[in-house]
């Protein structure tokens, strides 16, 4: 079933953002992988990790922003740039192939103008693409706004498209 609710992130803009984050590696400081945790703290409380926020979590954690950037620049999953407002990530495992993800991936190309990795010039809409998402008995599966979405159908998907497009 494909949800149709956005995920709502916090924002940088709020002028706050910066006791967000004071208080996310406060309370990580003391562990193990203090600095990966953060990390994907922030990604969960503001859907990527703003320049400046990667420089004020080197100063918390006592390392410098280069140390920091090559952490966040190692992992696939750290963002550096704000997400588009509809995130679909599609699943690339043999399953996934197999039941359709090919034919929903031409579709949402169609529909967007875009091609996996890219995302369209308003920022409405980004195409990603996973190794595999780890939920076959579903397939074809994908992520839309980090939920799983399994059993994909292209009319479903063009449906939330075109909901989120406004037609």
């Amino acid at each position: 079933m494909i949800s149709e609710q956005l995920h709502v992130y916090h924002s940088y803009d709020d002028p706050a953002w910066e006791d967000d984050v004071r208080q996310i590696c406060a309370s990580l400081l003391k562990e193990e992988g203090a600095v990966n945790m953060a990390l994907h703290h922030l990604m969960a409380h503001f859907g990527y990790i703003s320049e400046p926020a990667l420089v004020l979590v080197a100063e918390l954690m006592h390392l410098t922003a280069p140390q920091v950037f090559a952490i966040a620049t190692f992992y696939h999953e750290f963002r550096l740039e704000k997400p588009s407002d509809t995130v679909l990530m599609l699943c690339r495992g043999p399953a996934c192939r197999v039941d359709g993800m090919v034919a929903l991936r031409k579709s949402m190309e169609r529909l967007l103008g875009i091609t996996v990795g890219e995302r369209t010039a308003d920022n409405k809409f980004a195409i990603e693409s996973s190794g595999c998402l780890g939920i076959c008995p579903h397939a074809p599966a994908m992520l839309i706004d980090q939920k799983l979405a399994g059993r994909v159908t292209t009319s479903k998907l063009e449906a939330l498209i075109a909901e989120r497009l406004g037609q």
